[in-house]
């Protein structure tokens, strides 16, 4: 009766988890724990209906016998899929060999024992018959299951301690009061102590702690805390890109009465960085430098968080084009209209200079850190590096050698993407408003020519080349650039204000632009993706994936990676930001 009782509580128990999964949908640990507690309800359930005093009342019981058994497949998958859900812990490719084995091993068991069974005669089963059915091959598999079972949830928790807090230490606990009820088992079962088998209550830690852990994470987002696993108020739909520390989700901001709005959600997540203290102070950094800076062209910050160790940035959803696809356009023999290139540039520029006179230096100016939305907005993205003005910066060294050609951010002695930098920043000055007003420069050059300033004479060098339908705006357009780019410092534009004057006679000879309908006109495809993902009353995850697939595979002309980002080069990928070295200072 007691395994009777238990089978209808972990019935009860599947029955909340999966109501609660059903009505919310944000994270699938509440479908995988409400299997969990299903396969120990059958377990369990089986286990009563076989013993001594029950069987006595049902004629056959081998099928009872094989249901019971048939959880051996099922129960070890959603088992490490809870651990791994608890501790938000991506599925990587050895841990789906390991969910692969997992499954292969239970079948092989299921497979064993059901021959075993059904060998058996059809009434007066004994125990020792039940046992015996049980033992050979199936028996190591199972206790190699869930033995395996239980030591993953040990060691990953421990693994995540620092990182996790409180969710790690919870599955730790249950994973080790599981192995001690383990051991128990396998001591009545070889003979080595007396005792009733208690296996049905293996499972009870493991639930248990889970379940608790998804209610303070509710109790938490309910008094409006931060990302959480459970149920939290921001509902991640899709993963755009993953780094070696960190990962950006396309996600909704949910709230009463209907209301959502679609946020881009930048998290770290692994702490394997040999500079982790250094990369957690600029990832705050990032988001508390962009929460102070209130201009129409900066991306906005929302919000800052925490939950067990995984801090997170909430920014503002870009739909719109990087202006690195703009570039690429150029690249292939596409030019951009004179009056697009000024427009943008004009409104990065009002974004720096806001910047500037507030004290804050963005030191990553590029191409890819520039977005035009759909509204004919352009936005400066990517603060990670940014400091202020006042601040002291790290220490360099200047670079004996050519830093290797690349578009990523930096790390080490010089910190930015080289292609951009001036040539006294790669000699190790200290970055300065003429330094982000040099990388503006440089994506100016990449928008018409379609590449970076060539400087390897010790001048700027200028591509030949006339604009017929505007000769006189381009001659002017080459000027800026020449003052914008120029070697001396002394002679570059002394602030934003002063290069945004230095382009209104360029905009002055130019025709009246409407960047809105230019962009939606060029990049249609997008635009009505973008359309049929704002119309989505309340987007899940299935719905937006079936959406960006079906919308990349009708577009096969555009970049397929930069097509899924959409507009979410407001938090570019972490590992674009902190992988790669110019010079490390030995």
């Amino acid at each position: 009766m007691l395994h009777l009782a238990l089978a209808g509580a972990f019935l009860v128990l599947a029955l909340v988890h999966f109501v609660t999964w059903a009505a919310v949908r944000t994270q699938r640990v509440q479908l995988w724990l409400a299997s969990s507690f299903l396969c120990f309800a059958v377990l369990t359930f089986t286990i009563g209906l076989t013993s001594r005093e029950a069987s006595a009342m049902v004629a056959d019981t081998r099928p009872w016998l094989i249901l019971g058994v048939l959880p051996s497949i099922p129960l070890p998958y959603t088992l490490l899929r809870v651990a791994w859900s608890m501790l938000d812990l991506p599925l990587t490719r050895w841990r789906r060999v390991m969910l692969g084995v997992a499954l292969a091993l239970g079948t092989v068991r299921v497979v064993d024992v059901t021959r075993s069974i059904l060998s058996l005669p059809a009434a007066g089963l004994t125990s020792e018959q039940i046992t015996q059915a049980t033992t050979g091959l199936s028996l190591p598999l199972f206790w190699l299951l869930a033995t395996c079972v239980a030591g993953t949830w040990a060691v990953e928790a421990a693994r995540l301690l620092k990182r996790r807090g409180a969710m790690a230490i919870a599955v730790l606990a249950a994973a080790l009061c599981s192995l001690v009820l383990l051991g128990r088992e396998l001591a009545v079962d070889a003979g080595w102590i007396p005792g009733p088998s208690l296996f049905a209550l293996v499972g009870l830690p493991f639930l248990l702690f889970a379940s608790s852990a998804l209610a303070i994470l509710t109790a938490r987002s309910l008094r409006g805390a931060d990302l959480g696993t459970g149920i939290h108020r921001y509902r991640r739909l899709t993963r755009l890109g993953r780094g070696g520390m960190g990962e950006v989700w396309l996600a909704v901001r949910t709230g009463r009465a209907g209301f959502h709005r679609l946020v881009v959600l930048k998290r770290m997540l692994d702490e394997k960085h040999e500079e982790p203290e250094v990369l957690l102070h600029r990832f705050i950094g990032e988001a508390r430098t962009a929460a102070r800076l209130h201009h129409p062209n900066i991306v906005s910050v929302y919000d800052l968080g925490q939950i067990d160790g995984a801090w997170f940035i909430v920014m503002e959803y870009l739909s719109g084009v990087n202006t690195l696809e703009l570039v690429r356009r150029v690249k292939k023999g596409n030019r951009l209209p004179l009056e697009v290139v000024v427009e943008i540039c004009q409104q990065a520029l009002r974004g720096l200079a806001y910047a500037h006179e507030r004290g804050v230096i963005h030191r990553d100016i590029s191409a890819d850190n520039l977005v035009v939305s759909f509204d004919g907005v352009v936005k400066v993205v990517d603060f990670g590096i940014a400091h202020g003005s006042g601040e002291a910066q790290e220490r360099v060294t200047p670079s004996a050698s050519p830093p290797p050609a690349t578009r990523l951010t930096q790390l080490g002695g010089i910190i930015g993407k080289a292609d951009y930098m001036p040539p006294e920043r790669l000699q190790g000055a200290e970055a300065t408003i003429s330094g982000d007003l040099y990388a503006l420069g440089c994506v100016l050059h990449e928008l018409l020519f379609g590449n970076l300033p060539d400087l390897s004479t010790g001048g700027l060098q200028l591509p030949h080349g006339e604009r017929p339908e505007a000769p006189a705006a381009h001659a002017l357009l080459r000027n800026v650039l020449a003052t914008a780019l120029h070697l001396d410092v002394a002679r570059r534009y002394t602030d934003a204000r002063a290069f945004q004057r230095a382009l209104e006679p360029v905009r002055q000879a130019l025709p009246a632009v409407e960047l809105t309908g230019w962009l939606r006109e060029n990049f249609s495809e997008r635009w009505t993706r973008e359309r049929n993902l704002s119309e989505l009353g309340d987007p899940t995850p299935a719905e937006v994936e079936a959406l960006l697939t079906r919308e990349s595979a009708a577009a096969p002309g555009e970049n397929a990676e930069a097509t899924r980002l959409i507009g979410a080069r407001a938090a570019p990928p972490i590992e674009e930001q902190t992988t790669r070295l110019i010079q490390r200072p030995r």
